[in-house]
Parts: C-alpha cells; structure tokens; sequence
C-alpha cells in the first residue's frame, strides 16, 4: 500500500531565486512601455533597460539578504506583533533608501529627486514584504520539521514497544520451554521381532524387576528396558504416584484405600490386584486425595 507523505516546504532560497526572478521579468515588462521616452527612465536599447533593472533588482537582492540576520535577531527577540512589524518595517525603510541610492548611481538612467523617493518607499515596501514573507516561510519550515520529528519519535517508540513487546515474548516463550516437561505419553516395548506400542493410560500399575520395569495392563504384562528410577522421572505426577520403591499405580485406576499403621495404606485399583504403600511415599498419596 503506498502511502502520501505530507507536503514538504522548499528551501528558502529557491524560492527566494525563484521569486527575484519573476521581479526582474516583471520590472523589465513595466519598463518597456518607456522606450525612447528619455523623460521618463526611457531607454535608447533593450540592453541598456535589461542592465538597469538588473542592478536595481540586484540591489534589492543583496538588501534582502542583508536583511536576514536583522530578521532572525528579532525573531529571537519576544515582542509583541505591533512592535515587531513597527522595527521590521524602519529596517525595510532603511535597507530600501539604500539600495535606491546605490543602485540610482549605476544604472544608465538619471532619476529625478522625485522618481528616486517614489524608488526608495517601492523598495522599502517590497523589503517589508520579503521579510514577512521571510518570516511566514521559515515558520512553516519549522512547523514541517517539528512535524517530522514527533512522527520520527512515534516511530520510534512504537517500534521500541514492539521490539520490546516481542522480546517478552521470546523470553516468556523460552522459559515456559525451559519449565515446561514432557511426560511419556506411550510405551515401546520390544518383544523378538515386535514392538509393541503400549499408552500410558492403559496402563492400571508398574513393578520394578531388577534393572527392568513390568507394565500392567488388562490383558498383559510388558516388560520394559527401563529402571523404576528412571521411569518415574518421565510419569506425569497428575497421572502416576510412587507408593513403593518398587511400585507406581494409575491414579486413574484406584478403586479403594485401606489405611494401616504408620501413614500406610493399601491401595486396591480397579483390576482387583492390591498394593501396599509405604510411609516413605504417603504424602504422594495423601496430596493426591486432598485434591480431589
């Protein structure tokens, strides 16, 4: 999906070429009416009026940009917007009187005393309107920038979020991983050329035989390559419990408890068969019975 970026706003300077451009095309367009009215700035030639109005357009160039360290100095400054305007336009005044002055002693052209006045406020008014205009572009400039920078930011901190969102993830991930045991959920018993595949559930109790293990189902006995040491570790608790060095029974397969002396007990399942429990593992029992 693409997206619209907002609008940037130029540089100053372009447009500052661009817009003493169109006053140069524009002086030059009033002027040529004038040809050959030597009375009134006339020109004898087409180069003699395009010299002319370039120095004076050059003139209220290099005032203009003489003008920017007095605009940016009173920018800094907090005054109200009437004193502002009253110091920007005595500075246009001033600039604009002399940029007339120089530029009336190097063009072709000899202006009378009142043509030179009318020059002087023409140009202090186009400097005053350069400078608010100044003023209007360089704020938008900084509104754009102030802009781009807290959405920057919000980038920023949204992407932190996520990568931080993510890292808890991974983290939670891995140590769920990391406690997180897997419990035997079958058994495969290997018998001559067979093997039989033998679930956890069907299985009512477990005896120990020597470094073997007997799994007792309903219609079998598998015997399996595995201490009972090793093979309680992969039980689930909430399935299996150890009532005996040698014996673990199906939680879901027992029928009825008998208790006997010292924490004992007789655990009969539901195959019939009974098991006695020893003191040493009761508590598996016991925990098992409160919670249910």
């Amino acid at each position: 999906m693409f997206k619209l970026s907002e609008p940037q706003v130029p540089s100053f300077w372009w447009l500052q070429a661009a817009g003493w451009s169109c006053f140069y095309v524009l002086s030059v367009a009033v002027v040529i009416p004038y040809m050959g009215r030597l009375g009134e700035l006339g020109y004898r030639d087409v180069r003699s009026l395009l010299t002319d109005q370039g120095v004076m357009c050059a003139a209220a160039f290099l005032a203009s940009v003489l003008l920017r360290p007095v605009c940016r100095s009173l920018e800094e400054r907090r005054l109200s917007w009437l004193d502002f305007e009253v110091r920007v336009a005595g500075w246009c005044l001033l600039a604009g009187i002399c940029a007339s002055w120089i530029a009336s002693r190097l063009i072709h052209a000899t202006p009378e005393l009142v043509e030179l006045l009318e020059a002087c406020a023409k140009t202090a008014v186009l400097l005053f309107l350069w400078c608010n205009l100044y003023f209007s572009i360089k704020q938008s400039q900084r509104s754009a920038g102030e802009r781009d920078r807290l959405i920057r930011l919000e980038a920023e901190a949204r992407q932190a979020r996520l990568q931080l969102a993510d890292n808890a993830k991974d983290e939670d991930a891995g140590h769920a991983e990391a406690n997180r045991e897997v419990y035997v959920s079958r058994f495969t018993v290997r018998s001559g050329s067979r093997i039989h595949v033998v679930p956890a559930h069907e299985v009512a109790w477990i005896s120990a035989a020597g470094d073997y293990t007997e799994l007792h189902t309903r219609n079998a006995i598998h015997l399996l390559r595995e201490t009972m040491n090793s093979l309680a570790k992969r039980l689930d608790p909430n399935g299996f419990a150890r009532i005996h060095r040698s014996k673990i029974v199906n939680l879901a397969r027992i029928a009825e408890l008998r208790s006997i002396e010292n924490h004992e007990y007789i655990v009969k399942l539901c195959d019939g068969t009974e098991h006695r429990s020893s003191r040493t593992y009761a508590g598996q029992l016991e925990r098992w019975l409160c919670a249910g």
